[in-house]
């Protein structure tokens, strides 16, 4: 009985952590959904290091943009820890 109950907290906090981990996610596309409809920058935080773009176009797995320095930069989204846009 109490392996039973283990496994079953254990599927709850996997489930609630995916769920968590979507709904970042999600405002993280949120937040480059805007850069790109307002022509505004964004600061993307990346394992420590930061990347300043324009959003230039979105995809389903990409983020593509631009700044002074590069014509073209590409992302992936799912490595995007944070985004931030003044």
């Amino acid at each position: 009985m109490q392996r039973r109950m283990t496994f079953g907290v254990l599927v709850g906090a996997l489930a609630a952590a995916g769920t968590a981990r979507a709904a970042a996610s999600d405002a993280i596309r949120e937040v480059l959904e805007e850069s790109l409809k307002l022509k505004k920058g964004v600061t993307l935080h990346l394992h420590g290091q930061t990347i300043s773009i324009v959003v230039t176009s979105i995809g389903l797995e990409y983020v593509e943009g631009r700044n002074q320095q590069h014509s073209r930069i590409v992302v992936r989204i799912s490595a995007i820890d944070a985004a931030a846009m003044a």
